[in-house]
């Protein structure tokens, strides 16, 4: 009778741990939703133009819609290009970069060549203007005690375009405003869904100072909260933000 009744008791101890774990598992699943928020500050990319496009304006003048850019896009294999449709609302049947984490821009150069209207114009690839890659500080594996070098060896600029800052925490790596935004770093960053974004100049110009102020900011905070930031937030959530964040590719 003792032993039933020990192993009875010992059943449900055991039940309440696991209703204990599962409990704390279910808290702490809800705490790390809380901090989900990948790329909170950028809402808007903007549609990103293929290379040597006019400013947006004189681009939607000049630009038929003919899809001769988007023809040849396809037909060298890249696919890179997409023209908008009706949700665009103005810049609808004008073509744009549709899909960075899968079909970058590989900087060809063809289309320019192949508009008839000149909304595209041919320029040497580092006066390329597209955008400008903006990196998540809180996905990037380089600004959370980890070495990666993906995206500036995807870049087809490379150390123009790259600043890095070695420290204990990682290469964390910075992309100036040379820049093209081809999205190439896009493609090549290893975390699901990419912890880089690519936004128009126009988009970039209201998201600059808030950007170079996290920037900033990241650089410069203590050991001590560095060591929180990264060990006690970021790396623990830093996939199941990363699938988050790849929804907005699909």
């Amino acid at each position: 009778m003792k032993v039933v009744a020990a192993a009875g008791a010992a059943g449900v101890a055991g039940s309440s741990g696991l209703l204990l774990r599962e409990d704390a598992r279910r808290r702490q699943a809800a705490a790390a939703e809380r901090h989900l928020s990948p790329l909170p500050e950028i809402t808007e990319t903007g549609l990103v133009r293929p290379p040597g496009a006019l400013p947006d304006r004189q681009f939607r003048s000049n630009c038929s819609g003919c899809g001769a850019c988007l023809n040849v896009c396809h037909t060298m294999g890249y696919d890179a290009i997409a023209m908008a449709g009706p949700r665009h609302g103005l810049q609808g049947a004008t073509p744009y970069i549709k899909d960075m984490r899968d079909f970058p821009c590989t900087l060809c150069m063809e289309c320019p060549s192949q508009c008839p209207t000149g909304a595209l114009q041919p320029v040497e690839k580092p006066e390329v203007k597209m955008g400008i890659a903006l990196i998540d500080l809180k996905l990037c594996f380089g600004w959370n005690g980890d070495v990666c070098l993906s995206c500036s060896k995807a870049c087809p600029l490379g150390a123009s375009v790259f600043d890095f800052y070695y420290g204990a925490w990682g290469n964390q790596p910075y992309i100036n405003e040379k820049c093209v935004g081809c999205g190439l770093c896009v493609k090549y960053c290893p975390l699901g869904g990419s912890a880089v974004k690519v936004v128009t100049t126009e988009v970039y110009a209201g998201l600059k100072d808030e950007y170079l102020a996290e920037v900033e900011q990241t650089l410069h905070v203590s050991g001590e909260e560095r060591y929180e930031m990264v060990y006690g937030h970021n790396l623990p959530e830093i996939m199941a933000r990363g699938r988050l964040v790849e929804r907005e590719y699909r």
